[in-house]
């Protein structure tokens, strides 16, 4: 199970990186080229000091303005909140467009004074050699074809940097020069620019909106004199005139006439309340106290001498009896005049019944006027609706007209007002700056140096990594294996027969390179094993032949389950130790000297079982595109088994054809795909045919 895992492991590794990153390796490799490193920065650094010194130094100078709505305060304009005084981002940044725009820009070349400066005009030196060449090759534009403000203008902007800083209403207008004093200037005139321009703007709405208002002004006071006109008209025509209190003739008499019937039910009401209060009052006999009874001349004269009688009649019947003639003539006298002044309190009576009955007929007599001046002014009703709807409409006009006439002045103040406000104000100047913005010297020289330096390391690592991958990485390799002396010698016997390349029949290798590439036909898109059998103890180099040759077409390793497979010189572990647990992948696995081959030899000792040679396969055909497992064919029938659940190609190598053909019929009965036949006596032929 532990070689399993390391197997899957080694797998998932060898599908993402094709060969491993050695640190060590690369920290050797960057001492090693210690010499090109240091010389690299060391030599950025002399550059780098030498051109902050060299070049000629820019100043920025910087101008903020804070943008606010602002009002001027004429008359009839209301003084904006200072909620309304806020603005979005998106007007903020159509003010920074308006400070860059072309028109501020034509006006601030001329006032900084640019034109002819060699810092912005390419024309005030003359037409150098290099320009009349690029003119001429029609990649750049002729100078001396453009506006003096043209030809500024690609400097003045390199020059321009207007922001906003973030959740801020205020604008940072940067310009660079080499002229502290001109950068501070054009700072503080592209702003005060910017601000005439807000002032102009102004100007121009008023004066736009004047000309528009008076044209409505002029419309407005012909519409409604033509609208009074037909209102007095129609009251000449239907003798709707107006009397006081704004109100027409008919409506006025009608209201008279009410005021009047109200007063003569008033009257008629008080004189017969008066006249029953008379009357209840005689029945009581409190004549006196009548008030109009009271207050008559007569009734007052009657009242004294009836005060007198009684005061006689009292003397006198202190010595006279009632029977006494003079006390029955007091008597009589006295009630006469009781008898006339309740004549004189019904006559009062019938005087307020009668003024009742007069105010009852005055009544009658307005109540018919009344009901006339209705029928009236009910039949001229249809007339009044049409005037009052003509006098609506003038009103509408009227107002109109004064709304105009307001806004038209106000347009006219502000277009002739020295003062307008720009929505914006300078809240800092430029002066000019003592510290150059460029070049900084101590940042230049510490990047540039700190940029070579790392370059140069990787550079050299680049090309330590360029180099020809190691093998591929497994898990961590257990504790090594005891020495063994025997398999040392065994090892040593093989190497001793291992054939190069170059030393190679023609032959043996078109043999082999015709076995490769059937291995490649038959593997297509997809990793493939394959498996070379040799009859004796030595395939004569055909196993590593074929491997070299799918080397050339991708990823492939050579395995050799024994040792009658030659196999490039190596020392370490192999097949054995891997299988057994005893060493991992990355100790048994071996690059080939002379091609991109990966190999891994048999190794010595005792090794796992089929499962294990299995999983081993798997895993290697997970990192490899192509497997190719060499050996004799004293092959295990466990091994042959599991070979024949991965191998896709098979090749058997003989020395005689019969025992070829006689191999391959045994590994077909194995399982394994049938084989091809590569025998050592094409390789004789080969030999001496050449």
């Amino acid at each position: 199970m532990r070689v399993e895992s390391q197997a899957q492991g080694q797998g998932s590794r060898q599908r993402s990186d094709d060969a491993e990153i050695d640190l060590g390796g690369i920290g050797g490799a960057i001492w090693a080229n210690r010499k090109i490193v240091a010389g690299a920065a060391l030599l950025a650094l002399c550059a780098s000091t030498a051109f902050v010194n060299i070049v000629s130094p820019r100043y920025t100078a910087e101008t903020r303005v804070l943008l606010e709505l602002q009002s001027s305060f004429m008359p009839g304009e209301d003084v904006k909140s200072e909620a309304a005084g806020a603005l979005d981002p998106e007007a903020v940044g159509s003010q920074i467009q308006l400070v860059t725009s072309r028109d501020v820009a034509r006006r601030a070349i001329k006032q900084i004074g640019l034109l002819g400066n060699s810092e912005f005009d390419p024309m005030s030196g003359g037409l150098g050699a290099v320009s009349r060449m690029l003119v001429l090759l029609g990649l750049k534009r002729d100078p001396s074809q453009m506006s003096p403000e043209d030809r500024v203008f690609e400097n003045y902007y390199e020059k321009l940097q207007v922001f906003s800083p973030t959740k801020t209403r205020v604008l940072n207008i940067e310009f660079q020069s080499r002229d502290p004093d001109l950068a501070a200037k054009a700072a503080n005139t592209i702003a005060t620019i910017y601000l005439d321009f807000q002032q102009d703007a102004k100007r121009a709405n008023a004066r736009s909106a004047a000309a528009s208002l008076g044209s409505i002004v002029a419309d407005l006071k012909t519409k409604v004199g033509a609208a009074e006109s037909k209102v007095e008209d129609f009251r000449a025509e239907t003798g709707l005139l107006v009397g006081t209190n704004n109100t027409t003739i008919t409506a006025q008499q009608l209201g008279e006439v009410n005021t009047e019937l109200a007063r003569a039910r008033t009257s008629q009401a008080d004189a017969q309340a008066k006249a029953k209060l008379i009357r209840e009052m005689l029945k009581q006999g409190r004549v006196g106290e009548i008030p109009d009874v009271a207050n008559n001349d007569l009734v007052r004269r009657i009242s004294e001498q009836r005060v007198t009688l009684k005061a006689q009649l009292a003397l006198e019947s202190r010595t006279l009896l009632p029977g006494h003639p003079r006390i029955k003539e007091l008597t009589a006298q006295l009630a006469d005049l009781d008898s006339e002044l309740r004549a004189a309190g019904d006559k009062a009576a019938r005087t307020l019944d009668n003024d009742a009955k007069i105010a009852g007929q005055r009544l009658a007599n307005l109540q018919t006027s009344l009901d006339q001046q209705k029928k009236v002014v009910g039949s001229m009703s249809a007339e009044e609706v049409k005037l009052r709807e003509l006098e609506r409409t003038a009103k509408a006009l009227k107002d109109d007209l004064e709304a105009a006439t307001t806004k038209y002045q106000q347009a006219l103040a502000r277009e002739n007002s020295k003062s307008t406000p720009a929505d914006a104000r300078i809240i800092s100047r430029a002066i000019a700056p003592q510290i150059p913005s460029f070049p900084k010297k101590i940042p230049i020289i510490g990047f540039s140096t700190l940029a070579a330096l790392l370059l140069s390391i990787a550079f050299v690592v680049a090309r330590e990594l360029l180099k020809d991958s190691p093998a591929p990485r497994a898990a961590p390799a257990p504790l090594p294996p005891p020495v063994d002396h025997e398999a040392d010698e065994r090892r040593e016997s093989v190497e001793r027969r291992v054939v190069a390349l170059d030393a190679a029949p023609a032959a043996l290798l078109a043999l082999s390179q015709g076995f490769a590439q059937s291995v490649a036909d038959e593997a297509a898109q997809t990793p493939a094993l394959a498996l070379s059998i040799c009859e004796g103890d030595s395939d004569e180099g055909f196993a590593l032949a074929a491997a070299r040759a799918l080397a050339r077409r991708g990823r492939t390793i050579l395995v050799a389950l024994d040792e009658a497979a030659q196999m490039p010189k190596s020392a370490g572990p192999g097949l054995a130790e891997l299988l057994s647990g005893r060493a991992s992948f990355d100790d048994t696995i071996h690059r080939d000297q002379i091609s991109r081959l990966h190999f891994m030899s048999a190794g010595a000792g005792a090794r796992g079982g089929a499962d294990a040679l299995l999983s081993a396969l798997d895993a290697l055909m997970e990192a490899y595109d192509y497997v190719l497992v060499a050996g004799s064919s004293a092959l295990d029938l466990d091994d042959a088994y599991a070979l024949a659940q991965l191998a896709k190609s098979c090749a058997v190598y003989a020395s005689e054809a019969h025992s070829a053909a006689t191999l391959a019929d045994a590994l077909e009965r194995h399982g394994l795909p049938r084989p091809a036949i590569c025998g050592a006596e094409d390789v004789r032929l080969g030999q001496t045919a050449a």
